[in-house]
Protein backbone atom coordinates (compact mmCIF):
# COMPACT_ATOMS: atom_id res chain seq x y z
CA UNK A 1 0.00 0.00 0.00
CA UNK A 2 1.29 3.54 -0.81
CA UNK A 3 0.50 6.39 1.64
CA UNK A 4 0.47 10.16 0.52
CA UNK A 5 0.34 12.36 2.79
CA UNK A 6 1.54 15.59 1.27
CA UNK A 7 -0.43 17.63 -1.07
CA UNK A 8 2.56 17.51 -3.80
CA UNK A 9 2.77 13.71 -3.84
CA UNK A 10 1.38 11.19 -6.74
CA UNK A 11 1.23 7.87 -7.38
CA UNK A 12 0.27 5.65 -10.55
CA UNK A 13 -1.89 3.07 -11.21
CA UNK A 14 -1.28 0.62 -13.75
CA UNK A 15 -4.49 0.06 -15.61
CA UNK A 16 -3.04 -2.77 -17.56
CA UNK A 17 -2.68 -5.28 -15.13
CA UNK A 18 -6.63 -6.22 -14.25
CA UNK A 19 -9.74 -5.81 -14.77
CA UNK A 20 -11.12 -4.93 -11.57
CA UNK A 21 -13.02 -1.44 -11.70
CA UNK A 22 -11.89 1.54 -9.47
CA UNK A 23 -12.96 1.38 -5.64
CA UNK A 24 -12.54 4.21 -3.57
CA UNK A 25 -13.56 4.69 -0.18
CA UNK A 26 -13.50 7.92 2.36
CA UNK A 27 -13.29 7.11 5.84
CA UNK A 28 -13.49 9.19 9.04
CA UNK A 29 -13.86 8.56 12.40
CA UNK A 30 -15.60 9.52 16.19
CA UNK A 31 -14.03 12.40 17.39
CA UNK A 32 -14.48 11.85 20.61
CA UNK A 33 -16.76 14.97 21.47
CA UNK A 34 -19.90 12.99 22.86
CA UNK A 35 -22.32 14.21 19.84
CA UNK A 36 -22.77 11.05 17.13
CA UNK A 37 -25.15 13.41 15.26
CA UNK A 38 -22.57 15.39 13.98
CA UNK A 39 -20.48 12.27 12.77
CA UNK A 40 -21.56 12.38 9.32
CA UNK A 41 -20.05 13.05 6.53
CA UNK A 42 -20.63 12.94 2.75
CA UNK A 43 -18.38 11.49 0.03
CA UNK A 44 -18.68 13.64 -2.91
CA UNK A 45 -16.71 12.91 -6.57
CA UNK A 46 -16.81 15.93 -9.04
CA UNK A 47 -16.10 14.68 -12.59
CA UNK A 48 -14.78 16.62 -15.47
CA UNK A 49 -15.12 14.62 -18.91
CA UNK A 50 -12.51 15.57 -22.30
CA UNK A 51 -15.30 17.52 -23.36
CA UNK A 52 -15.53 20.01 -20.55
CA UNK A 53 -18.86 18.77 -18.93
CA UNK A 54 -18.91 17.90 -14.86
CA UNK A 55 -21.10 15.78 -13.32
CA UNK A 56 -21.43 15.31 -9.49
CA UNK A 57 -21.42 11.98 -7.64
CA UNK A 58 -22.82 11.76 -3.78
CA UNK A 59 -25.32 9.55 -2.03
CA UNK A 60 -28.30 11.70 -3.57
CA UNK A 61 -26.94 11.70 -6.81
CA UNK A 62 -25.60 7.83 -7.19
CA UNK A 63 -25.33 7.27 -10.85
CA UNK A 64 -24.51 4.15 -12.66
CA UNK A 65 -21.28 2.58 -13.95
CA UNK A 66 -22.87 1.83 -17.47
CA UNK A 67 -24.18 5.59 -18.35
CA UNK A 68 -22.88 9.21 -17.79
CA UNK A 69 -20.38 9.57 -15.41
CA UNK A 70 -19.85 6.01 -15.65
CA UNK A 71 -19.23 6.27 -11.27
CA UNK A 72 -21.54 4.73 -8.96
CA UNK A 73 -21.73 6.12 -5.25
CA UNK A 74 -22.95 2.63 -3.08
CA UNK A 75 -24.95 5.09 -0.87
CA UNK A 76 -25.10 7.74 2.10
CA UNK A 77 -23.61 6.64 5.71
CA UNK A 78 -24.84 8.99 8.34
CA UNK A 79 -22.54 7.66 11.30
CA UNK A 80 -19.06 7.27 12.92
CA UNK A 81 -18.16 5.09 16.06
CA UNK A 82 -16.04 4.64 18.44
CA UNK A 83 -15.50 0.76 17.22
CA UNK A 84 -16.88 1.30 13.46
CA UNK A 85 -15.29 4.42 11.11
CA UNK A 86 -17.60 5.59 8.89
CA UNK A 87 -16.81 4.90 5.24
CA UNK A 88 -18.70 6.10 2.00
CA UNK A 89 -17.73 3.82 -1.11
CA UNK A 90 -17.88 5.70 -4.80
CA UNK A 91 -16.56 3.23 -7.68
CA UNK A 92 -15.38 4.39 -10.97
CA UNK A 93 -15.56 1.82 -14.33
CA UNK A 94 -11.85 1.10 -14.95
CA UNK A 95 -12.44 1.95 -18.82
CA UNK A 96 -14.17 5.39 -17.83
CA UNK A 97 -11.78 7.03 -20.28
CA UNK A 98 -11.78 4.96 -22.79
CA UNK A 99 -16.15 5.04 -22.87
CA UNK A 100 -15.69 9.02 -22.43
CA UNK A 101 -13.41 9.26 -25.24
CA UNK A 102 -10.41 10.81 -23.16
CA UNK A 103 -8.82 11.30 -20.04
CA UNK A 104 -11.31 11.93 -16.85
CA UNK A 105 -10.34 14.34 -13.98
CA UNK A 106 -11.82 13.31 -10.91
CA UNK A 107 -11.90 15.51 -7.24
CA UNK A 108 -13.03 13.44 -3.78
CA UNK A 109 -14.55 15.51 -1.42
CA UNK A 110 -15.82 14.83 2.17
CA UNK A 111 -19.05 17.74 3.17
CA UNK A 112 -20.04 18.04 6.13
CA UNK A 113 -24.32 19.48 6.18
CA UNK A 114 -24.75 22.15 8.84
CA UNK A 115 -27.77 20.37 9.74
CA UNK A 116 -25.67 17.03 11.11
CA UNK A 117 -24.41 19.43 14.25
CA UNK A 118 -21.43 22.14 14.62
CA UNK A 119 -18.63 19.95 14.21
CA UNK A 120 -14.60 20.42 12.63
CA UNK A 121 -14.38 18.61 9.93
CA UNK A 122 -10.78 17.86 10.70
CA UNK A 123 -10.99 16.47 13.64
CA UNK A 124 -12.95 13.36 12.13
CA UNK A 125 -9.68 12.49 10.22
CA UNK A 126 -10.77 12.08 7.14
CA UNK A 127 -9.04 9.55 4.15
CA UNK A 128 -9.36 8.26 1.49
CA UNK A 129 -8.64 5.00 -0.46
CA UNK A 130 -8.25 3.87 -4.07
CA UNK A 131 -8.00 0.30 -4.59
CA UNK A 132 -7.69 -1.41 -8.15
CA UNK A 133 -7.23 -5.32 -7.68
CA UNK A 134 -4.49 -5.69 -4.70
CA UNK A 135 -3.06 -2.05 -5.51
CA UNK A 136 -4.21 0.55 -2.60
CA UNK A 137 -3.25 4.38 -2.35
CA UNK A 138 -4.45 6.13 0.38
CA UNK A 139 -4.88 9.80 0.54
CA UNK A 140 -4.04 10.50 4.13
CA UNK A 141 -3.12 14.24 4.06
CA UNK A 142 -3.57 15.70 7.68
CA UNK A 143 -5.97 18.58 7.37
CA UNK A 144 -5.46 19.69 11.01
CA UNK A 145 -2.11 20.97 10.40
CA UNK A 146 -4.24 23.64 8.52
CA UNK A 147 -5.02 26.80 9.90
CA UNK A 148 -8.85 26.43 9.45
CA UNK A 149 -8.35 22.93 11.38
CA UNK A 150 -10.48 24.01 14.36
CA UNK A 151 -13.50 26.03 12.30
CA UNK A 152 -16.76 24.34 12.55
CA UNK A 153 -17.74 26.41 9.62
CA UNK A 154 -15.27 25.10 7.18
CA UNK A 155 -17.75 22.40 5.68
CA UNK A 156 -15.57 21.01 2.39
CA UNK A 157 -12.44 19.21 2.94
CA UNK A 158 -11.10 18.04 -0.76
CA UNK A 159 -9.14 14.71 0.00
CA UNK A 160 -7.97 13.93 -3.11
CA UNK A 161 -7.71 14.26 -7.20
CA UNK A 162 -6.98 12.30 -9.56
CA UNK A 163 -6.02 11.93 -13.67
CA UNK A 164 -7.83 8.60 -15.20
CA UNK A 165 -6.77 7.66 -19.03
CA UNK A 166 -7.05 4.14 -20.46
CA UNK A 167 -3.36 3.12 -19.45
CA UNK A 168 -3.54 4.75 -15.56
CA UNK A 169 -4.55 6.53 -12.99
CA UNK A 170 -2.28 9.62 -11.52
CA UNK A 171 -3.46 10.09 -7.85
CA UNK A 172 -2.58 13.32 -5.05
CA UNK A 173 -4.05 13.80 -2.02
CA UNK A 174 -5.08 17.92 -1.94
CA UNK A 175 -5.73 19.29 1.52
CA UNK A 176 -8.15 22.43 -0.35
CA UNK A 177 -10.84 23.04 1.78
CA UNK A 178 -14.16 25.40 1.52
CA UNK A 179 -14.15 29.05 3.17
CA UNK A 180 -15.76 29.46 5.92
CA UNK A 181 -19.52 29.10 6.32
CA UNK A 182 -19.41 28.43 2.02
CA UNK A 183 -21.70 25.63 0.55
CA UNK A 184 -19.83 25.55 -3.02
CA UNK A 185 -18.80 22.45 -4.63
CA UNK A 186 -14.72 21.40 -5.91
CA UNK A 187 -14.64 22.65 -9.79
CA UNK A 188 -12.05 20.88 -11.84
CA UNK A 189 -10.35 23.17 -15.09
CA UNK A 190 -8.32 21.47 -17.65
CA UNK A 191 -4.89 23.08 -17.93
CA UNK A 192 -4.07 21.17 -20.87
CA UNK A 193 -3.02 17.83 -19.71
CA UNK A 194 -3.26 18.48 -16.10
CA UNK A 195 -5.74 19.82 -13.67
CA UNK A 196 -6.60 22.53 -11.21
CA UNK A 197 -9.09 22.45 -8.19
CA UNK A 198 -11.05 25.00 -7.03
CA UNK A 199 -14.23 25.55 -5.05
CA UNK A 200 -16.35 27.33 -6.46
CA UNK A 201 -18.94 25.04 -7.89
CA UNK A 202 -22.71 24.98 -7.27
CA UNK A 203 -24.09 24.16 -4.04
CA UNK A 204 -25.83 20.90 -3.71
CA UNK A 205 -28.00 20.53 -1.30
CA UNK A 206 -29.87 17.35 -0.46
CA UNK A 207 -33.25 15.98 0.84
CA UNK A 208 -35.74 18.93 2.18
CA UNK A 209 -33.19 21.53 1.75
CA UNK A 210 -32.44 20.94 -1.99
CA UNK A 211 -34.75 23.48 -2.89
CA UNK A 212 -31.95 26.22 -1.21
CA UNK A 213 -29.25 24.76 -3.73
CA UNK A 214 -30.40 27.64 -6.57
CA UNK A 215 -31.43 30.05 -4.87
CA UNK A 216 -27.78 30.06 -3.09
CA UNK A 217 -26.13 29.82 -6.52
CA UNK A 218 -28.01 32.73 -7.71
CA UNK A 219 -27.30 34.83 -4.83
CA UNK A 220 -23.36 34.31 -5.32
CA UNK A 221 -23.94 34.71 -9.34
CA UNK A 222 -22.50 30.87 -9.32
CA UNK A 223 -22.94 30.21 -13.01
CA UNK A 224 -21.57 26.85 -13.14
CA UNK A 225 -23.59 24.15 -12.96
CA UNK A 226 -23.73 20.04 -12.78
CA UNK A 227 -24.89 18.05 -16.14
CA UNK A 228 -27.13 15.59 -13.79
CA UNK A 229 -28.13 17.95 -11.07
CA UNK A 230 -31.15 20.01 -12.38
CA UNK A 231 -33.11 22.60 -10.71
CA UNK A 232 -36.12 21.25 -8.70
CA UNK A 233 -39.20 22.35 -10.29
CA UNK A 234 -41.66 24.41 -8.59
CA UNK A 235 -45.33 22.83 -7.73
CA UNK A 236 -47.88 25.19 -9.72
CA UNK A 237 -51.19 26.02 -8.59
CA UNK A 238 -52.81 22.29 -9.18
CA UNK A 239 -50.11 20.60 -7.33
CA UNK A 240 -47.37 20.13 -9.79
CA UNK A 241 -49.08 19.40 -13.21
CA UNK A 242 -48.36 23.07 -14.24
CA UNK A 243 -44.76 24.25 -13.36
Amino acid sequence: MINLTKADQTATIDLSKGTSDIVVRAQWVDNGDGNDGNDDLDLRCSILMPDGKMYLVDGEYRCSLEALPFAHHHGDVQSASADAPGEEIITVARDIAKRAGGPVALCFSVYSALGNGQVSVASLKPQMKMSYGSEVVTCNYDFNQGPGANNPSIYTYVIGYAIVTEQEVILAPSGKTSKPGQEETPWIFWKDTAIDVDIVGPAVFKGKQASKSEPYNKKFNISHRFENVAAPQKKGFLGGLFS
